[in-house]
């Protein structure tokens, strides 16, 4: 059963340079978790994005102010080499394109946020650094949509995050984060995504594990078992006990348990504390 996480670590480039990419990875794997991130240190989601995106700009939010071009994936790959120097497993991560769309103002060419051309020369820009890190050695794709579970366009999004999944050949993993039971059914027909990755500790999506199609695919489980939104450290006993739930319903090489989403906004030591108590679940569940 694959340990891994959602991305983002509490440490700072800006405050530690290079070290907060080792300091992120190092606490990771001394955590136990399996497959790493190396840590998205440097800015938020949508600003990694933004800077590396012919098209966009970004001053303190992202901007669309022309047509969308190629995708840099230069910081990215400087980042994910740091990471393959302690790490023998490392996804690479990128943010969706609808998440990206939504977060931005479209100030020009585009026609606004019903423009399907906006979404789908996202997604080719963001197959631009995709590709590149997985040339370079990364195991997973993950892509990051929290927008999809709060009414994103779902037909268009189908359209431009699969053609980001069918063009590489990793298994790509899509994150979605808050109440999804209403959109499950549909994303189990995404082409291209090999893991749907939700959370469970922090919000109720329980019903999925029963779900007849789900069991029926043959796509991954991301179960979310640690509560990001919450400096609380949960008991290793309470996390257990919900792998246990998850695995009556599915077998455990088809499930991969993380925290519900990324770690950022907590104390170091808590996010450290949390993994840790992550992993010791998961292996006491498999004894």
């Amino acid at each position: 059963m694959l340990t891994t996480v959602i991305g983002s670590y509490p440490l700072s480039y800006d405050k530690l340079g290079k070290d907060a990419i080792v300091k992120s990875v190092k606490d990771q794997i001394d955590a136990g978790i399996q497959l790493v991130s190396d840590g998205q240190t440097r800015y938020d989601m949508v600003e990694y994005f933004a800077r590396a995106i012919e098209g966009y700009t970004y001053d303190t939010k992202s901007h669309i102010s022309r047509k969308i071009g190629k995708g840099n994936p230069e910081t990215f790959l400087e980042d994910l080499e740091i990471a393959k120097e302690i790490a023998p497993h490392i996804k690479g991560i990128v943010t969706g394109p609808v998440t990206l769309v939504f977060s931005s103002s479209i100030k020009g060419y585009y026609t606004g946020y019903r423009d399907e051309k906006v979404y789908l020369d996202t997604a080719a820009a963001l197959l631009d650094i995709a590709r590149a890190l997985e040339q370079n050695g990364v195991e997973w794709i993950q892509i990051d949509e929290p927008f999809l579970s709060v009414g994103a366009p779902m037909g268009i999004a189908r359209k431009a995050v699969e053609s980001i999944a069918t063009n590489l050949k990793v298994p790509v993993s899509l994150h979605v984060c808050g109440r999804v039971s209403q959109i499950f059914k549909e994303l189990l027909q995404w082409e291209g995504i090999k893991m749907l990755s939700h959370a469970f500790m922090g919000d109720d999506n329980m019903e999925i594990l029963s779900s007849k199609e789900f069991r029926a695919s043959d796509k991954m489980l991301g179960f979310g078992c640690i509560d990001t939104k919450s400096s609380k450290i949960e008991e290793v006993e309470d996390i257990e006990n919900l792998i246990k739930i998850a695995l009556e319903n599915i077998p455990k090489d088809r499930i991969a348990v993380h925290p519900d989403c990324g770690l950022q906004l907590l104390p170091r030591e808590i996010a450290f504390e949390k993994m840790k108590r992550l992993v010791t679940a998961a292996e006491r569940v498999l004894q």
